[in-house]
């Protein structure tokens, strides 16, 4: 059976283009959930900052989904570097990735809005769950299709991933888990997700490892799809 997309030329800019752009507005819709109630005048400062400390939570969930949201465009960023041109495969595999990015401002509001309920927190680690399962599905799916890689995706870049996938996988179940038993604890958990720099730091290792050996390499030598 032919593969279901040729690898014919299908480049992967407008596709970053893309990600680029809706994960920038998921970024920015987060903050809308940030605000007072139009028809309450506060009379002093000292009531406007009750109200603040109130919103707590809003401000956590907020943070949190702002740094994980740039985290996974990193993530993507980082992977994005070894894919030589998409196929349609790919491109769809971005596209979910892309529905759960844009659903998780949604989820960010319902965690923020619901403290003392344990659904939204599993409705938001389910999110994050299925993000990195789609991420990791994505650098399987180009370890399985070399002609779509450079050839600095190597088997050590795959296994880096692996481990990034990993931790983002475990940090969203270990939160839904707390949660049962105290949802304030639950969004603290994924403090646990800046463990992933330890990762991120061997890939970009990596990346300018492959864009020296690039500069050096001879106009024309190498260039040519595998």
């Amino acid at each position: 059976m032919r593969e279901f997309a040729n690898i014919g030329g299908l480049g992967k800019q407008r596709l970053e283009a893309l990600v680029d752009g809706i994960c920038a507005v998921a970024m920015t819709l987060l903050v809308l959930d940030l605000k007072l109630p139009d028809d309450i005048v506060l009379a002093s400062d000292q009531a406007l900052w009750e109200r603040l400390v109130g919103l707590e939570r809003h401000f956590v969930i907020y943070v949190i989904t702002f740094f994980v949201t740039g985290m996974y465009w990193y993530g993507h960023h980082l992977q994005f570097h070894f894919v030589r041109t998409t196929n349609r495969v790919l491109i769809w595999l971005n596209l979910l990735w892309l529905l759960l990015v844009s659903f998780l401002p949604f989820a960010t509001d319902l965690v923020g809005d619901h403290k003392t309920l344990v659904l939204p927190c599993e409705i938001y680690g389910a999110t994050l769950l299925a993000l990195s399962l789609v991420a990791f599905s994505q650098a399987r799916y180009l370890a399985r299709h070399p002609a779509l890689a450079t050839a600095h995706f190597t088997p050590d870049v795959m296994k880096l991933f692996e481990m990034r996938a990993a931790i983002f996988a475990i940090v969203p179940i270990l939160s839904m888990l707390v949660a049962f038993e105290n949802r304030r604890l639950a969004l603290y958990v994924y403090l646990l997700l800046l463990c992933v720099h330890r990762i991120n730091s061997p890939i970009h290792e990596h990346i300018v490892h492959a864009r020296s050996d690039d500069e050096a390499r001879p106009e024309g030598v190498g260039g040519a799809p595998r």
